[in-house]
């Protein structure tokens, strides 16, 4: 008889089960993906990222240091998605495949044993009812030969007794089995009532309860797989926040003068083209002009960038200057605690250090304006220089060395500075 779709059943429960496998083995790939995106990521942003550009004066190189930094800080939190996949995604769906593997095992077990019951019942059945079948047959047949042998005149009395003999143990032999052909009908309808109203309906109520049990946790984990990436949105829009402020922080005009600033020679705007006279060419005998040393005034460089060099150089003397102002201060302190409690030290013992501090900050004072007098000097020069532009273009000098008078009454040559245009 048909077992009202157990083998469907087993097949469809065994889908199931290959269809989470499935689905473990898209969530493993993806970790891998992820793991592999984050590990590109900060390849990507180590090879871009420089700590100097971090601190960088242009806003515009702190810009797209900001940029890497953030992408680097993004690459982490997919490596943290990954994790939570691997975690709460793909281990459990691991521990679901093995607990509907076993579970479906168990009701396939409890399912077949009912089938074969009901086929060990029916095998019975039938068992009993050819049994039936073949003793009436033989009852029906003795019963035959009784009368056949009644009705031949050349029967004996022996004959017919013994014919009777069998009849009646064929009859008794057929209502035995007929007897037990009834019971074991009653036994086999009351089990194929029970296997079909109750046994079986419980073995596909189990594999349904399982189904929809592997369905419900299939569902919750694909909601997790959700939650996961949804657990890393704050930071992840954190990072995005502080890229898009970079972004608006950036300051083209200040990031122009800055070069401006910079790079800007601070010469004199040069004056107009001189007339040359046609001639036969002269053979130049110049000599070539020499590499310019650097010069402890820094004159050697254009004007804007010495005044900036002199200015850094009195800022650093100045902090020097305080730094060893403050050790003084501090060891006449001690000398003179050193005085009122000689026990804590001997005041003489401090004489030498601040002796030598007290030079120090001499020859850093005397250093100092020096230096400040050159700036002062390429502050009046700029200014100087200034006031002419705004009076009109200053004539361009001559190509040639001129001379001035020391005061030893020597000439010095002067060597002719070329203009350079700012940025």
């Amino acid at each position: 008889p048909p077992q009202d779709g157990y083998e469907h059943a087993c097949a469809h429960t065994e889908h199931g089960n290959e269809f989470v496998k499935k689905a473990a083995s898209f969530v493993e790939k993806l970790i891998h993906v992820e793991q592999n995106y984050a590990k590109e990521l900060r390849k990507l942003c180590k090879q871009y990222k420089r700590k100097d550009e971090e601190t960088s004066k242009y806003s515009s190189v702190r810009c797209f240091a900001k940029l890497v930094t953030e992408t680097n800080d993004l690459a982490g939190q997919r490596e943290l998605v990954a994790e939570y996949w691997q975690a709460e995604v793909l281990d459990q769906m691991k521990v679901v495949i093995k607990d509907i593997t076993a579970e479906r095992k168990t009701h396939m077990i409890e399912g077949a044993k009912r089938i074969n019951e009901l086929k060990l019942t029916m095998d019975q059945l039938d068992k009993a009812k050819k049994h039936y079948e073949r003793a009436s047959e033989e009852a029906e047949n003795a019963q035959n030969a009784l009368e056949k042998a009644d009705n031949d005149p050349n029967s004996t009395k022996a004959k017919i007794d013994k014919l009777t003999q069998v009849l009646r143990a064929k009859e008794a032999a057929a209502e035995e089995s007929k007897n037990n052909y009834i019971l074991q009908l009653e036994n086999t309808n009351l089990k194929r009532r029970l296997h079909y109203n109750s046994e079986m309906p419980q073995v596909f109520q189990n594999m349904q309860d399982m189904n929809a049990k592997r369905m419900e946790r299939f569902s919750s984990l694909v909601t997790q797989c959700a939650e996961c990436n949804r657990r890393v949105f704050p930071v992840v829009n954190t990072c995005l926040d502080n890229v898009v402020q970079a972004s608006a922080a950036v300051d083209p005009v200040k990031d122009n003068q800055l070069v401006i600033q910079e790079r800007k020679t601070g010469y004199p705007i040069p004056g107009d083209e001189e007339f040359q006279q046609y001639g036969p060419k002269k053979i130049n005998r110049r000599k070539p002009k020499k590499k310019v040393e650097p010069r402890p005034d820094f004159s050697h460089l254009p004007p804007e960038q010495r005044r900036k060099k002199l200015a850094t150089k009195v800022n650093d003397f100045d902090s020097q200057i305080s730094k060893a102002t403050a050790d003084r201060t501090a060891m006449e302190k001690m000398q003179n605690v050193y005085k009122e409690n000689p026990k804590l030290g001997d005041p003489n013992s401090l004489g030498q250090s601040l002796e030598q501090t007290s030079q120090k900050i001499a020859a850093l004072t005397e250093e100092r304006d020096k230096f400040a007098a050159w700036l002062q000097e390429a502050h009046d020069s700029l200014l100087k220089a200034s006031q002419g532009q705004q009076g009109g273009a200053s004539p361009r000098p001559s190509p040639k060395n001129k001379k001035k008078n020391d005061k030893n009454g020597k000439s010095e040559p002067v060597p002719a500075q070329k203009a350079q245009a700012a940025p």
